[in-house]
């Protein structure tokens, strides 16, 4: 009987259709829309509007990140031994993204019903908890799912791509025009400007509209896909038992190859959490956006991540893919330290203007936006690069066992990014406290507004110059891939 290996060798994959991709794609965008939105959100929410301390919040949001990385090793050996008439993938995609988009509403209304401090807590911590474990039940057989959908090695990269590029298409809508949408500043009495983020009203409105976003491509991904919903009943698991699941883990933490991209992308994603969480404070508090200013500012982070997403494809097939993690990971570092240069420096400030022939132009603005993009646009390659590296050690595996276990695969590599996430929440909450921000206040001192603009300047590129050395031996190229290469 001829191998899945022998098998990929003789029939090399034909190229997916775009169409066929954009439809499994819709799916990220609800992943999107409710990671997203508790990212680009959820810190303002409960420090400046619950009044819980940013300390609280990051252990709250850390914890909760942690069970969604623990849960997905057990969710990946799941899905790769279910056994079920519409296959091993889908029936965890309909339930999880059918499940996840009503939890998220849950996750912004019910802390609002509670008025102290341990309350609001636990009650934070209890509604992630049921919002990751969702997300687990979805994205883990979501993932795996795209292996399969686009098995060459090119090919891989342009599916991740089109899948990140979408990601953040849905998130400048809900994401960057939610400033303008569901945070407009509002007058005072005394004609002072009220932040819009500051009324809690807002955010339940913006929780409403998102959730039944996210149900709504639920429901779309759910039609495109509906050809993959195969009866695989007649097909034998691979294991079965604690032991099996035991043995199947050790062999993929052990696989050394899968280590390269786990470190890769552990790096990766702890650089852009930091940033991430962080950005948030800087507009409203160092730069001081307005509520128009904020959704260009933060929309074009999200244009800048989805070009670098859309290039991926274009960048492999000419440089391969260790040479465009490079690419990547130099062009986010330039924007970030241009940022630091400039306005940490003393060269600018942020409400600088400079004034050309009777005009004024908000210099520091103008200046800032690009900068930032770029860091946002090189990010934009590393992570769906570094998803499309872990299909391809998978394939490594297959070839080597003839044991298809891509979602184990997917599983793992879901929990190194969530690991990474959970230290980052957690040492973000610790960082934005030490910099002095006061939680449920107006008013922060000059001295804490620039230590948060420092931190989000300097904390990505220090550990993105990791990743370089990360990717020096490692060996997968295309060259590597081509049938007969491996055996």
């Amino acid at each position: 009987m001829t191998s899945p290996a022998e098998q990929n060798s003789t029939n090399p994959p034909k190229r997916v259709s775009t169409a066929k991709i954009v439809g499994y794609a819709l799916g990220e965008g609800a992943v999107s829309i409710t990671m997203n939105g508790v990212s680009n959100f959820g810190m303002l929410y409960y420090t400046l509007v619950l009044g819980l301390g940013a300390g609280y919040v990051g252990i709250a949001l850390s914890v909760t990140t942690l069970w969604d990385a623990i849960t997905d090793p057990i969710m990946g050996y799941l899905t790769d031994n279910t056994r079920s008439r519409f296959g091993r993938r889908f029936p965890y995609i309909l339930l999880g993204g059918l499940v996840l988009a009503i939890s998220f509403y849950m996750l912004w209304v019910l802390p609002g019903k509670f008025v102290s401090a341990s309350s609001i807590f636990w009650c934070v911590l209890l509604t992630n908890l049921v919002v990751r474990t969702c997300v687990t039940i979805f994205v883990v057989p979501y993932t795996a799912l795209g292996f399969e959908i686009c098995p060459e090695y090119v090919d891989r990269a342009r599916l991740q791509g089109i899948r990140y590029f979408l990601n953040q298409i849905v998130n400048l809508v809900f994401g960057a025009f939610a400033w303008m949408m569901f945070f407009q500043d509002r007058d005072a009495p005394d004609g002072t400007r009220i932040d819009g983020t500051t009324f809690a009203s807002n955010y339940i409105d913006m929780a409403t509209t998102l959730s039944v976003a996210a149900l709504l491509l639920v429901l779309l991904c759910i039609y495109s896909i509906r050809e993959f919903a195969k009866d695989n009943r007649s097909s034998a698991p691979f294991g079965q038992g604690i032991s099996s699941f035991r043995d199947t883990m050790v062999e993929i933490f052990t696989d050394r190859l899968a280590w390269f991209v786990f470190a890769f992308l552990g790096m990766s994603k702890l650089a852009m959490l930091f940033v991430a969480q962080i950005q948030i404070f800087v507009y409203v508090l160092y730069m001081q956006f307005s509520a128009v200013e904020k959704t260009v500012v933060h929309g074009g982070t999200m244009i800048s991540f989805a070009i670098g997403a859309l290039m991926l494809s274009r960048l492999v097939r000419k440089y391969d893919k260790k040479k465009t993690a490079y690419i990547g990971i130099w062009i986010s570092t330039i924007g970030s330290v241009g940022l630091l240069a400039v306005f940490s420096g003393g060269f600018l400030l942020p409400d600088a203007v400079w004034t050309i022939a009777q005009h004024e132009l908000p210099i520091g603005r103008m200046i800032f936006a690009p900068l930032h993009w770029m860091w946002w646009g090189g990010c934009g390659i590393l992570v769906p690069l570094a998803t499309s590296m872990i299909a391809d050690v998978s394939e490594v595996n297959m070839k080597k066992t003839g044991v298809l276990k891509d979602g184990s695969y997917a599983a793992v590599f879901s929990f190194i990014a969530k690991t990474a996430n959970s230290v980052g929440l957690l040492m973000t909450g610790a960082l934005i406290a030490w910099a002095g921000v006061v939680a449920g206040s107006g008013e922060q001192t000059p001295e804490s507004v620039q230590n948060v603009a420092w931190m989000t300047f300097l904390s990505g590129p220090i550990i993105l110059i990791f990743c370089i050395w990360i990717l020096q031996k490692y060996p997968v190229d295309k060259a590597f891939m081509s049938p007969g290469s491996r055996t």
